[in-house]
């Protein structure tokens, strides 16, 4: 069987990868139990593993063309990677492969709408569904002037239907018959709201999210400061690490490296710490026979209870499931 190349230096997909953590464990999980590899497939047809330490993905042959894919679209709503499943043994029955279809559908649109909103994360946020249509969902990106910033791939592909195209700086009235004023109103809080279409057609149902408020109000860390404070979290994952411990390190107010951090990552630090956290763990539970609570330990979690019910939160199954389908 012929084998495809497999890349860890994409740089589109290997940053998504990054960036979408929690979507791909959950994938990943399900596809093994299935009988599947799931990988990332570039444009170029280049692969790459959905974990950056996950091995077991490139150990096998892996056939040219996988058994289904779905595609993750780029901020701009062009192609940007695909989610691609690979038998690797044997082949499972029908009703099963209608489930992977609906998994790495609804996979590869949570991934795109999670890269959109990282792009947009200076911007308001708006994601609206058709209210009789749940199958129609467009997400948008406006400044405070209802000037439209960006459109995702369903939005523009949206706007073809009628003949028109996505053009940065036209109005929300594109899309909607009715005002709405982002930034009015309680400033740094969801708002949901029924919207009428702009062609008098079935109307929306929409949340409007405002922008990040550390990406609004000061800009990320320089790179060394970051590389440094990454580095320090790494070494001291059995500590508490409070947001005045990880400032002091750097030098910097507690306000400074909280609205910085956020920018420069995307995560608040306490939620980067508990990443940080978890993947130590799995890394721990993949390689030593350490009882649980040890490893709650030195991954900084107060005790197992808390360490198991955060480390179910993000994968999806308990530390000893995980332990036993990884040994």
């Amino acid at each position: 069987m012929q084998t495809a190349a497999i890349s860890n230096a994409v740089p589109g997909p290997a940053r998504l990868r990054e960036a979408c953590r929690e979507e791909i464990a959950r994938l990943a999980w399900i596809a093994r139990e299935l009988s599947r590899n799931a990988l990332l497939r570039d444009t170029d047809g280049s692969l790459i593993p959905l974990s950056a330490t996950a091995d077991w993905e490139v150990s096998a042959p892996i056939a040219r063309e996988p058994t289904m894919s779905a595609p993750i679209y780029d901020y701009d709503g062009s192609a940007m990677a695909s989610i691609a499943l690979y038998e690797s043994a044997g082949r499972v029955v029908e009703p099963t492969e209608r489930i992977l279809r609906v998994l790495i559908r609804s996979t590869a649109r949570a991934m795109s709408e999670r890269w959109f909103r990282l792009a947009h994360r200076r911007e308001w946020i708006i994601a609206a569904v058709r209210e009789d249509e749940a199958n129609t969902s467009i997400i948008l990106a406006a400044d405070r002037s209802r000037k439209l910033i960006g459109a995702d791939h369903a939005a523009r592909e949206f706007l073809k239907t009628t003949g028109r195209r996505f053009e940065p700086g036209s109005t929300i009235a594109e899309f909607f018959g009715c005002e709405i004023a982002p930034g009015r109103g309680r400033r740094y809080c969801d708002v949901a709201m029924h919207l009428q279409s702009c062609d008098a057609s079935s109307p929306w149902l929409a949340l409007i999210t405002p922008p990040e408020l550390g990406a609004v109000q000061g800009c990320g860390l320089p790179a060394r400061m970051r590389r440094s404070i990454e580095e320090y979290i790494d070494r001291h994952l059995e500590n508490a690490l409070s947001v005045e411990e990880l400032a002091s390190h750097l030098g910097r107010s507690t306000s400074y490296f909280a609205r910085s951090f956020r920018s420069s990552v995307g995560l608040a630090p306490h939620a980067y710490v508990m990443r940080r956290r978890l993947l130590r763990a799995q890394e721990l539970l993949e390689s030593t026979d350490l009882p649980l609570i040890d490893i709650a330990l030195a991954t900084g979690f107060a005790d197992q209870s808390h360490f198991c019910r955060r480390f179910h939160q993000m994968m999806g199954m308990p530390p000893r499931t995980f332990r036993l389908q990884h040994r």
